[in-house]
Formats: C-alpha cells, structure tokens, sequence
C-alpha cells in the first residue's frame, strides 16, 4: 500500500466497531455498503428514523444515496460507522487526506448528534488519524439552528469556526403540478412557451446514454460559468449518479433487496431533442430502512441554450416521481439568490435553513 495516509486510515478506521470503508478491491462499492447496511439491520431490528417530524421535514442526508453521491467521488475516501442506531457519513480529501468531511443520518435531534460527535473526535483510532494526517479541522454538513445554538451554548470538545447557511426548499408535488393561480403564472409561460416550439422530444434511458449525460454535465457548468459567473452543479458527484444509476446491471442486482431503500428506487430522466441529450434530471427518496413521503430532486441539467427547457424537463421529471406515490419533493441545497429566484417558481411549501459548519477541536 503506497499511500501512508491512507494505510493509516485503513488501519485506525477497521479498528473502530461497527464500520465501513473502501476495501482494496472494491471497483462496485456500492454491493459492498449494502451488505454492511443489512448487517446493521440485522443486528439492530429496531433501527429506524426515529424523529417526530411532519413527513416533508426528513432531512436530505437521511438516505444511501446522499452517502454514495457526495462522499464516495474520487479522489475522497469515504466511511461510515454505526453508533447506537445512528450513522456517521464520511470522507477524507484533499491533499495528502488532511480534510474530513461528515454528517449525520436517521436523527435530526442536537442532543444525539453533540453526543456522537463527542464520541468520534474523543475515540482514540479516530484522532490517530486527525493527528498524524494533521487535521485541525472539520467540514460538518447540513446541520439546524438548533444544533448551532446547542454546539455555541454547551461544553464539547470542538467548536464552530465558520457557517455556511443553505436553505433546502419542500414542495407539494400535486400542488406544484396543478399549476392554477397566479403564482403559477411564471411556470405555466415557460412551460407553453417551450410547447409552443413543438420539439421532437425523445424520453431515452439513462443507461443507454451514459456517456452522452456525463458531456452534458460537463457542458453545462462551462456555459454557465461563461453566462452566469457561477455554477451550483458538483461535476464529479454529478458525473457519479450517471455513472452509478445509469449501470443496469447494479440496479437489477438490487431488485430483490428487503429491508432497505435500494437503487431501484431511484429516478431518472434523460431527454432528447433532435439526437441530441439535452436533460438529465435524477433523484432518490429520503430513507435508508423505509422509504418516505419524501423525494430527493438531487440533479438537474439543461441545456442552457434552449430557452424554457429547464421548467419544462423539472416539471416532466416531478410528474414521473408523482406516478411513483411520493408527495413531497426536496431539490436540495439554495446558496446562491439566482437559484433561489428560479426555485421560487415551482412554489416551495416550505423552507428549512441548514448550515455547513466548520469546526476546529479544542487543544
């Protein structure tokens, strides 16, 4: 093993009970990490989300899937590990692994989560590897006000360094898809309009046009750079959901999976106009053991030089998932006002504010 970095993460992180990580050979992770979930499943049968929140509130890191799209991209290396019918998501990254990334699944609540985060920066094997990777520093993701409030005002050993707000929008499909009233009036005008130009739209499977999705991708963000100077879409995690769903293969390996939310439960939506891929949209319900009423719009790319093509394929998509029985749909993380301003036409019910938090450990 070449890397020393990650000899050390490999040997501290097998150390610690209940975990998972890349194994040496592993080329489809993903049967691996299922495998792992099943086990805990097995030997925690009472292991569920357990918060008493509305239906729309799941939060969005309450799935596999959020795991497998923002962890797992190279050149991270990603982990996760089962503590008291909780899990920790995670990954190390950067130059010679010295930054970390984490955050927390089937809980949303302050005091489990302080309690748990305790524990990790406290267990031994884990801070062999912050130490001699020379980590100071932690990126955790997607946590509430009241956990900020809990971290500020009680005694732990880490503290917050920075925050970073983000804002993830609820929709109620049925009412979004209805499209009445006025406050609809801007969605229906890009919707007909995009009609009105008559198309030849051809719906294709993801896994006929990988390749073609992947260029999209990669197309889109450098249009958008040029004409918008930014871009919201993370291309290697992007490029990864083509490559992990649009794999036939590893979905039918999951048909037959009980007791979790498996690939064969996510959506996707390829669009052709004239030969050419012009849309790719994906997402996934929330829930690891049991589905939600919650589903995750987690990628959306459209050709940005067809004018009202973006409301058009959003609004097919969120018809395919509304077909599937879900009633709600989160599209993810709002950081930038142009979003948020887009995202207000589809008419969210509801928003909920979360953060990146960097924290540091105290001496």
């Amino acid at each position: 093993m070449k890397n020393p970095e990650i000899k050390n993460i490999k040997e501290m992180l097998s150390k610690i009970p209940d975990s998972w990580q890349l194994k040496d050979d592993s080329k489809n992770y993903m049967n691996s990490i299922f495998e792992y979930l099943l086990k805990i499943k097995k030997d925690n049968s009472k292991i569920s989300f357990s918060d008493n929140l509305e239906s729309y509130q799941i939060p969005y890191n309450n799935s596999i899937f959020h795991f497998l799209l923002y962890y797992s991209y190279s050149p991270k290396y990603p982990f996760i590990i089962h503590k008291e019918n909780n899990f920790i998501f995670g990954a190390f990254s950067g130059k010679n692994f010295s930054k970390v990334e984490i955050s927390f699944a089937l809980t949303s609540k302050s005091s489990v989560i302080t309690k748990h985060l305790n524990w990790l920066l406290s267990d031994d094997n884990f801070k062999s590897i912050l130490e001699k990777n020379d980590i100071k520093k932690i990126l955790l993701r997607d946590i509430d006000d009241v956990l900020v409030k809990s971290i500020k005002k009680e005694q732990h050993n880490f503290k917050i360094e920075s925050l970073r707000e983000l804002k993830y929008a609820t929709y109620d499909i049925k009412k979004t898809l209805s499209l009445k009233g006025l406050k609809f009036s801007n969605l229906r005008w890009h919707i007909n309009n995009f009609k009105k130009e008559k198309y030849d739209v051809e719906i294709v499977n993801l896994s006929d046009s990988v390749k073609e999705v992947i260029h999209l991708i990669g197309k889109w963000r450098k249009n958008s750079i040029e004409k918008r100077n930014f871009s919201y879409v993370n291309v290697k995690s992007d490029k990864l959901g083509a490559r992990l769903f649009g794999d036939k293969e590893t979905i039918d390996k999951f048909q037959k999976i009980k007791g979790l939310v498996g690939p064969e439960n996510i959506l996707s939506r390829v669009l052709k106009i004239d030969g050419k891929v012009v849309s790719f949209n994906l997402g996934f319900p929330l829930g690891i053991f049991k589905k939600q009423d919650l589903f995750a719009h987690c990628i959306g790319i459209s050709d940005l030089s067809i004018s009202h093509l973006a409301e058009y394929a959003q609004y097919d998509f969120w018809e395919e998932i509304k077909k599937k029985g879900y009633k709600y749909v989160n599209d993810g993380p709002t950081w930038k006002k142009e979003l948020d301003v887009y995202k207000k036409k589809f008419r969210p019910i509801a928003k909920k504010r979360y953060y990146w938090a960097t924290i540091s450990l105290k001496n």
